[in-house]
């Protein structure tokens, strides 16, 4: 009932990620004003700067992000209450936003599955979820298009990528994904999701095991934010 959400809010008050300031009924994880702002990247173009990231590296149908992000920018306390405050539904609704928008550019035209970039075992049970299983499921709900989490794995617990440069991020995770129903990919066009886009290093190693897996299947890649230092 309206009265105890209304209660809730009055002692449990809740704020836009963003601005700090108090979320109006109906408003979730920001507020309008800071919605409206929300740094977009450019409306998804074949050949666009997120594309070019993984040329030579990885060969891709299409990709893109769905904003920009900075240490510096506010909007950078979306990306850090996803993943490690214990938000995982605020992945959910930001998904379903920007694949309602990139729905009506195509984007998603032939892409037969959703895989969620892996976590290892280590790491999902220190931190209780997988963000990237629920940017799938926000996609999913606005798509129709299902989700596979269990053919790929990632079998080996690297160690974390934030404060590595350019070169040890690519040689951090060589060779940390596996493929364990191939059969369940072939053919497909998949599409591969994470949350923050930095180099491509990780996405990209993941995207290699599964074509060395799978040759016959199609990869394209979304990431919820990218960093603006990447392009």
């Amino acid at each position: 009932m309206k009265w105890i959400s209304d209660l809730i809010d009055i002692i449990f008050p809740r704020s836009c990620m963003v601005c700090g300031k108090a979320l109006a009924g109906g408003e979730k994880d920001i507020c309008i004003a800071c919605m409206v702002e929300l740094p977009r990247t450019e409306p998804y173009t074949p050949c666009n700067k997120i594309e070019k990231l993984f040329y030579g590296t990885v060969e891709i149908e299409r990709a893109t992000s769905y904003i920009y992000h900075s240490k510096e920018s506010p909007y950078n306390n979306l990306v850090y209450n996803i993943k490690y405050r214990n938000r995982p539904e605020t992945a959910v609704r930001i998904a379903k936003a920007a694949a309602l928008e990139l729905a009506e550019r195509t984007f998603f035209d032939g892409i037969d599955t959703i895989v969620p970039l892996p976590l290892s075992r280590k790491k999902k049970n220190l931190r209780g979820y997988n963000q990237c299983d629920y940017i799938a499921q926000g996609i999913s709900a606005a798509t129709g298009i299902a989700i596979d989490s269990t053919s790929v794995i990632r079998h080996i617990a690297n160690d974390t990528q934030t404060h590595k440069q350019r070169e040890a991020r690519w040689k951090n995770v060589e060779n940390i994904f596996s493929v364990t129903t191939p059969e369940k990919l072939k053919g497909k066009h998949i599409l591969l999701v994470d949350d923050v886009l930095t180099t491509g290093a990780t996405l990209s190693s993941c995207a290699n095991a599964i074509l060395k897996a799978v040759p016959d299947a199609k990869i394209s890649i979304f990431t919820l934010s990218c960093a603006t230092k990447t392009i």
